[in-house]
């Protein structure tokens, strides 16, 4: 199930962006309850968050999420902040124990592994913050359990659907 994650405007995303039948799709506009970091989701509830939003379940949407797209501004290298509150909540995908993968310590996936994360960044974006994005990209996938990452830059949201699909 494809599952997308973004930051746009509604009315640009549906004109926009090319779904699955079947996909999942996350607006991160600020309306969802922060991670509180209580690690409910990982100790007691199965990856189950303790607030009773839309992304209560998150942990296991983007366990059979696959692939996963990200599509957010670029804020210095890193996702928007709605975006990333978005992500601070789907700590449950993965579990409370570590293990060595990639010569770096990371989590155990709650999940199988899934095949493909994809996050576009859009926005202008220096050489540094490229840099900065794919590293924080590759160990964002690892963490939430994807054997591939890609990382796409547009200085403008519309481009991307002219060069990657």
């Amino acid at each position: 199930m494809q599952v997308v994650i973004h930051d746009l405007d509604e009315a640009l995303f549906r004109a926009l962006v090319p779904l699955e039948e079947e996909a999942m799709v996350l607006t991160a506009d600020n309306r969802y309850a922060p991670c509180r970091g209580c690690l409910k989701c990982w100790l007691k509830q199965d990856g189950y968050c303790v607030y009773t939003d839309k992304l209560q379940h998150i942990g296991g949407i983007l366990g059979r999420g696959d692939p996963l797209w990200i599509i957010s501004r670029n804020c210095f290298g890193g996702y928007s902040s709605a975006v990333k509150a978005v992500l601070d909540r789907a700590i449950g995908v993965s579990l409370p124990f570590f293990t060595y993968r990639g010569g770096q310590t990371h989590h155990l996936c709650r999940y199988p592994r899934r095949k493909l994360m994809q996050v576009y960044l859009y926005g202008e974006t220096t050489p540094l913050e490229e840099s900065a994005a794919r590293k924080m990209v590759r160990k964002n996938g690892w963490n939430l359990g994807y054997d591939q990452e890609e990382v796409f830059f547009a200085p403008a949201v519309e481009q991307f659907w002219e060069r990657v699909h």
